[in-house]
């Protein structure tokens, strides 16, 4: 497999592909009526919950109708029904759009956005995350984590510096700031710049031995600079390692194969 076909969705124009995820087949995007029809991995408990799941959230009686909506969202994101995930979830803000559903909703929709297939759907999931992101950030103005996933969807913008300044400003305030180093980082692949990588997931792994993901990133760079036999001995300590991700594990394995 190709590098570029191992799939981690950056955003919007910067699609780059590194980071092939947990093993399932081509996501489908349409509302899953028939799971059985449906390629996915989905056991027979996750398709018989989605299936409750949708009559109870469409009744819109229950007292209990948030955490039948919440619990809906995130299986349909576990299996990449986004444009499902993206509609209960809209829906729920509509009902409530207080700041703990804000975060929530935030959760979905950016995920959403990081795990889309092309561009025209990373944009446009992009968009519906960056309204909640913005309305969060208005109420928590100190909230790091928000900053940076605003300044991702930004970078898919008409105007992707406002966003690499934005993470810069996280960075000033917070200079080991992970979530903002790895994006900074992954920006920096994607534009060639693996010195500057280098050094975004160098620190990160200065910061924590064990952050495999910083680690698998780093071992592209340098596969990217020539330095196989230093890529090569990070992948293998991925794929060794009992405590990795099991995405990480499979990306690790691949680059190791070419």
């Amino acid at each position: 497999m190709n590098k570029y076909h191992i799939a981690l969705t950056l955003a919007g124009i910067f699609l780059v592909v590194l980071l092939y995820q947990l093993p399932r087949t081509a996501v489908n995007n349409e509302e899953p009526n028939d799971l059985s029809s449906h390629s996915f991995d989905i056991t027979k408990e996750d398709a018989g919950a989605i299936t409750s799941l949708k009559r109870l959230v469409k009744e819109e009686v229950s007292e209990n109708y948030f955490n039948f909506a919440d619990s809906l969202a995130s299986l349909y994101l576990r299996y990449g029904f986004l444009d499902s995930a993206n509609d209960v979830t809209l829906k729920i803000l509509l009902r409530d759009s207080s700041l703990q559903r804000q975060k929530k909703a935030a959760e979905i929709l950016y995920a959403s956005f990081e795990r889309a297939s092309n561009m025209k759907d990373a944009n446009a999931y992009a968009r519906e995350a960056r309204k909640v992101l913005v309305a969060i950030l208005e109420k928590e103005t100190d909230n790091l984590s928000v900053k940076t996933k605003l300044a991702m969807t930004l970078v898919t913008t008409e105007n992707p510096m406002s966003g690499i300044m934005m993470l810069r400003e996280v960075i000033d305030v917070d200079p080991i700031n992970r979530e903002a180093l790895l994006s900074l980082g992954l920006l920096s692949i994607q534009s060639g710049q693996y010195d500057k990588a280098l050094e975004r997931f160098e620190k990160l792994l200065d910061l924590e031995a064990n952050d495999y993901e910083a680690m698998l990133y780093l071992g592209v760079c340098y596969l990217e600079t020539n330095k196989k036999d230093k890529a090569k001995l990070l992948f293998a300590n991925i794929k060794a390692a009992e405590n990795a991700d099991p995405s990480l594990k499979v990306a690790a394995e691949e680059y190791l194969k070419n």
